[in-house]
């Protein structure tokens, strides 16, 4: 995967650095530079935390918002420029997930995930992912959402620790089981 700094050519981790200082100091035109030589980027990482289009421009805006508000508090020494716009584009995924998870009478993105993934496939496909859903639906909810959030979302086993605030061997355990699970309710 190409990174950010490697860019069109004419981006170095440098000019990325002096982009963000300039943002820190209110140059708008530092910062639209930013977000032409980033944005395309950034934006993959939020699609592949958060799923779909429409959530993904929106924690890209977002991003950009706290990239704007935060520039003056990114520290060369502590990381790559790089490092640090990804990580504002995780963290603003992430907890957008979560404001969608804990929205009540709603489907959860992995639901939703897995609903369009079914409606999209084949007809074998689509009865696999009927299979997998009502498998899935078995499952305990913290098995349950550990194992989407693993598997759909990308997050590590430490990430899904810290957003469920539970221990990282309690993480494991659910994913473990919860495959195990899986595995015994899709091969009877």
């Amino acid at each position: 995967m190409k990174r950010l700094e490697e860019g069109s050519g004419s981006d170095s981790p440098l000019q990325l650095q002096q982009l963000i200082r300039g943002t820190s100091r209110g140059d708008k035109a530092a910062f639209a530079a930013l977000y032409a030589r980033t944005a395309a980027k950034l934006f993959g990482v939020a699609i592949r935390i958060v799923g779909q289009r429409e959530e993904a421009e929106e924690v890209l805006q977002e991003s950009f918002v706290a990239i704007w508000q935060r520039a003056g508090d990114y520290d060369a020494a502590r990381g790559s420029a790089t490092g640090w716009l990804t990580t504002i584009v995780r963290h603003c995924a992430i907890d957008h997930v979560r404001r969608r998870a804990s929205r009540p009478n709603s489907h959860s993105a992995s639901d939703e995930m897995l609903l369009s993934f079914a409606a999209s496939g084949s007809t074998d496909r689509g009865a696999e992912m009927a299979a997998l859903q009502r498998c899935l639906a078995e499952l305990d909810e913290q098995p349950r959402r550990a194992i989407l959030l693993a598997y759909l979302y990308g997050f590590t086993r430490e990430e899904i620790s810290a957003d469920c605030a539970v221990p990282l061997g309690t993480v494991k355990s659910w994913v473990r089981r919860g495959l195990e699970r899986l595995k015994r309710c899709l091969d009877p």
